[in-house]
């Protein structure tokens, strides 16, 4: 992991977003319980932190990141949701994460330009 990333920052940033999307998107307007959304968040936020942010986008730019989140948002929320037994979870899913992924998108830039200094234009 990068020594240079301000962690509790981005973790936090990133914490804001994911559960914004998690609690209004799932529970609110999808009858999601807020136990079951915040699990979901919390998970989605570590392994997609961990793995998509300070794994994956420093060594592979914006775009190998954008669709690692992509697809582990996919199996987190989608999956979680059928573990847990929420019937119609596709569409609660892709709803959660065509708003999470934008998110991401701007995070990403974000991580690059302030926490990894990076401004290489191959890598937006």
């Amino acid at each position: 992991m990068d020594e240079r990333v301000n962690h509790g920052k981005a973790i936090c940033m990133k914490a804001l977003m994911v559960f914004a999307v998690a609690w209004v998107i799932l529970s609110l307007l999808n009858n999601v319980t807020f136990m079951h959304s915040t699990l979901l968040g919390i998970t989605l936020l570590l392994l997609s932190y961990f793995t998509g942010d300070m794994f994956i986008l420093p060594k592979m730019g914006n775009r190998a990141a954008m669709v690692g989140d992509f697809v582990l948002s996919l199996v987190i929320i989608w999956g979680g949701l059928n573990v847990l037994g929420y019937d119609h979870a596709f569409a609660k899913a892709v709803l959660a994460l065509v708003i999470i992924c934008t998110g991401e998108y701007f995070f990403h830039l974000w991580l690059l330009r302030t926490q990894f200094k990076e401004t290489r234009a191959g890598q937006y």
